[in-house]
């Protein structure tokens, strides 16, 4: 029984001396990583908190703007839709000024270059056929036409817009008589929209102007004078003497007079490449 309790009291005071040599063995060391944590947060805290008021600012700053951007987005949206819903309001009616009003309220929006690219084809139309009947009037509308679809150009489009663009532009040239410029506006976009609708059409244009026939008939007719004919002297009413009534019918432009010898001939019927809306 001695011998027992000896060897019990050995086992009791070697368990106590080890404990005197580790003092952390009876800490729990999770509640020790936490009480760690806790001061670095506390520390963390004290050294900002001079700070508190600009980190607040910047807070509610950011958040004011993610706000607003989603506000501006949504709003953005439904400019957009409504600019859509009034261009095709104007192109239902078929009112140029439907189509500036689209311009005016929707500025910047795909609906507004669409219906600025419309107003420059009307106005390419309207000074194309003028150019037969009265140059002074046509050149204008034409001068009109380069600068909306330069302008339409202007708000770096993509796709069909940019095309329908060049291509205008290329055509108001060739109306202006600027060969030069309008072949090189054929070729950009028979270069730059291969598989496009209007690329072989453009390819042939610039083919055409390309040929010496074709700049010698544009040379010629810069230099005719075209302007509507005097108005027509009345004649006697038939069948009541005295009384005269006045002649009607649709205007015909001037003749157009051929070159003297030596100046550009007129082009044969089958080179006659002047102006044909495609």
């Amino acid at each position: 029984m001695q011998s027992e309790r000896r060897h019990t009291q050995r086992r009791q005071d070697e368990q106590e001396r080890r404990t005197m040599q580790s003092p952390l063995a009876n800490v729990d060391l999770g509640e020790l990583e936490n009480n760690v944590l806790a001061e670095k947060t506390f520390e963390l805290i004290d050294r900002v908190r001079p700070y508190f008021n600009t980190i607040l600012i910047a807070a509610a700053g950011a958040m004011l703007a993610a706000v607003g951007f989603l506000l501006v987005s949504s709003q953005s949206a439904a400019n957009r839709s409504q600019s859509w819903d009034a261009c095709l309001s104007a192109l239902s009616g078929g009112d140029i000024e439907a189509f500036n009003e689209v311009v005016r309220r929707y500025p910047g929006t795909p609906a507004a270059e669409w219906a600025r690219l419309v107003i420059a084809d009307v106005s390419l139309s309207d000074g194309a056929e003028l150019l037969f009947v009265d140059k002074d009037r046509s050149a204008p509308r034409l001068q009109a036409a380069v600068e909306l679809y330069t302008s339409v150009i202007a708000s770096r489009p993509q796709g069909m817009l940019l095309e329908r663009a060049i291509f205008g532009l290329a055509k108001a040239r060739e109306s202006l008589g600027q060969v030069g410029e309008a072949q090189s506006g054929y070729e950009a976009v028979a270069a730059e929209f291969p598989s496009g609708a209007l690329a072989q059409l453009a390819a042939s244009r610039a083919a055409t102007l390309k040929r010496e026939s074709s700049r010698q008939w544009y040379d010629w007719f810069a230099a005719q004078k075209i302007s509507p004919p005097a108005a027509l002297p009345a004649v006697p009413a038939a069948g009541t003497p005295g009384a005269t009534v006045e002649a009607t019918g649709t205007a015909l432009p001037a003749a157009v007079v051929p070159p003297a010898a030596g100046d550009a001939t007129e082009p044969k019927a089958d080179d006659d490449v002047f102006l044909k809306q495609e």
